[in-house]
Parts: C-alpha cells; sequence; structure tokens
C-alpha cells in the first residue's frame, strides 16, 4: 500500500514537474516571439518617423522582412540538430514568419503615414524626367528644387503623366517617404497590425514549441 501512494506521488511530481517545464517552455518561446516583433516594428515604423539614415532604413528592412524569417525557416532546424530527414516539421514556422514580414512591412507603412501627417507639405510640382525601370516621376519644386525620393506609380506616376506636367503632391522635406499625388490622404493600419500580431505571437510561440519538442524527443531517443 506504502509503495503504491510512493508510485502515484512520484506520477504526481513528474507530472506537476513536466507541466512546469512546458509552461517554461511556451514563456520563453513567446518572450522570443515578442522580442522579434518588437525589433522588425520598431526598426520599420521608426525608420521613417525619426527619421533614421537611409542606409539604416534599407538595413532594417532586409533584417524584418528577408533575414529573420530565413533565420527561423532554414537554419533554425539545423542549429537544433534536427536531422535532414525530419526537417519537414520547419513548415509550421513558415506561416509565422510571413505573418511577420507582413507585420513588420504594414508597421512600415505606418510609420510612413504618420511620419506624413507630421511632416508632409502640399506643393504643386513639375514633372522633370520620366523613369520606366519601374515607372517613376521626377518631380521638381516651384523654386527649382528636386523632391525625393521620386513619385513612383503606385503613388501617382501613373501612364497618364507626361513631362513638364504639374501635379499637386505632398511630400516629405526630409525624404524619408515617398510623395504622393492630391490623392493622399491619412490611413489607419491598427486593424492589419492587430491581426499580424496576433498570428504572428499565437502561431509562432505554438510552432517553436512543438519543433522544441520534436528536438527533444529525438535527442532522447
Amino acid at each position: 500500500m506504502v509503495s503504491e501512494v510512493g508510485e502515484v506521488g512520484a506520477a504526481e511530481r513528474v507530472s506537476e514537474e513536466g507541466g512546469r517545464q512546458g509552461r517554461s517552455r511556451v514563456l520563453r518561446w513567446l518572450l522570443f516571439q515578442l522580442a522579434c516583433a518588437a525589433v522588425m516594428t520598431g526598426l520599420m515604423w521608426l525608420g521613417p518617423v525619426v527619421p533614421l539614415y537611409s542606409w539604416i532604413r534599407n538595413g532594417s528592412w532586409f533584417l524584418a522582412v528577408l533575414i529573420l524569417p530565413f533565420f527561423a525557416s532554414f537554419l533554425v532546424p539545423v542549429v537544433w540538430r534536427i536531422p535532414r530527414h525530419r526537417r519537414r516539421v520547419v513548415w509550421q514556422i513558415v506561416p509565422a514568419f510571413l505573418a511577420g514580414a507582413l507585420l513588420a512591412g504594414v508597421s512600415g507603412g505606418a510609420g510612413s503615414n504618420l511620419a506624413m501627417q507630421e511632416r508632409g507639405k502640399w506643393t504643386q510640382a513639375e514633372v522633370v524626367a520620366l523613369d520606366d525601370r519601374p515607372d517613376r516621376c521626377v518631380l521638381q519644386k516651384p523654386d527649382g528644387r528636386k523632391i525625393s525620393p521620386d513619385l513612383t506609380e503606385g503613388n501617382g506616376c501613373d501612364g497618364g503623366v507626361r513631362t513638364g506636367d504639374v501635379l499637386r503632391v505632398r511630400y516629405d522635406p526630409k525624404g524619408a517617404v515617398e510623395p504622393w499625388n492630391e490623392s493622399w490622404k491619412p490611413r489607419s493600419h491598427a486593424g492589419v497590425i492587430a491581426g499580424a500580431a496576433a498570428v504572428f505571437l499565437g502561431f509562432g510561440t505554438w510552432s517553436f514549441v512543438r519543433l522544441d519538442r520534436r528536438r527533444r524527443e529525438l535527442d532522447n531517443a
């Protein structure tokens, strides 16, 4: 009888310890996801708002949209010593980091929108040159100074624009945000950011916990 009680107590202790370890893994990977989200959204949002130097803005785009997803999708299984024939489980990470890339991109758009609201100015600009690789309009203000960066096709440099045309545009004097034609208006990115963040944190934490468990199983096999 005493032996049975001891076995039950040991089983309960093992179960309790396993539960604590499981919660610890979830918390650890959730914090990892939060850190990634903070890096991606922070750099992409601050880039146009501060604004940061152009080389930092360009570097943050590669870090947030390319490097982190590549690391999670291809390098994590190698770092965690998962055999090649068992690495198919990595597909679980891909949706989370696609959501992370979306989160980074939309955060950059939100930062650009805020920067344009706070610093943007309206002006009548002349189209002094066209570039079709891709479609871009080189703009010049009435005082002869060039507006940088160029007006892109998505922001109003469409097929009907010709050299010499005068357009009403909103531009960033700091040159950190692309100008827009007169169709510009403030936009809200809150819904997309919240949705992408929820997928990134929830699905990403679940994926990493499962992958971590798989690695432990392989180590104990």
